[in-house]
Formats: C-alpha cells, sequence, structure tokens
C-alpha cells in the first residue's frame, strides 16, 4: 500500500477566507476614488479588499452617504 503525501507545493496550500468588517470610513473613502474617477482596480490594491467588496460599495455609494450624513448605519 503507498502512503498518502501532502503536497508541499505553493499552490496546493489551502487558505481560509476571512470575512473582514469594512468601516464606514473606509467605504466612504471608497466612494470619494470612485468620484475622483479612479479604477476599481486600483482601489482594490490601495484599500486591500477584493474587487466584489469594492463593486458593492459603487453599486451602493448613494445609501453609504446618506447613512453617513444622517449617522444612521448600513449594512453592505
Amino acid at each position: 500500500m503507498s502512503e498518502k503525501h501532502k503536497s508541499t507545493s505553493p499552490s496546493a496550500i489551502q487558505v481560509k477566507n476571512w470575512q473582514k468588517t469594512i468601516s464606514s470610513e473606509e467605504k466612504l473613502e471608497v466612494t470619494h476614488w470612485l468620484e475622483k474617477g479612479e479604477r476599481i482596480v486600483d482601489i482594490c490594491h490601495n484599500v486591500r479588499l477584493t474587487h466584489s467588496s469594492v463593486h458593492t460599495i459603487c453599486d451602493n455609494a448613494d445609501r453609504i452617504t446618506e447613512s453617513a450624513k444622517s449617522g444612521t448605519k448600513v449594512n453592505v
């Protein structure tokens, strides 16, 4: 019988996907960069968020700015 060996190659490393809570300040910063015309890819690198997270913030930019003005929290 052959023994099963764990692969040590970098591509075989499993990484646990952790959810990161994004603060209102970070969301406002992302919306500000979007208004300035920054590309989503550049924002992802600057803020260290995934493309989908930045895109979701982009889609909900109006709700985020309204909640910042009123002082209420919005879950996005």
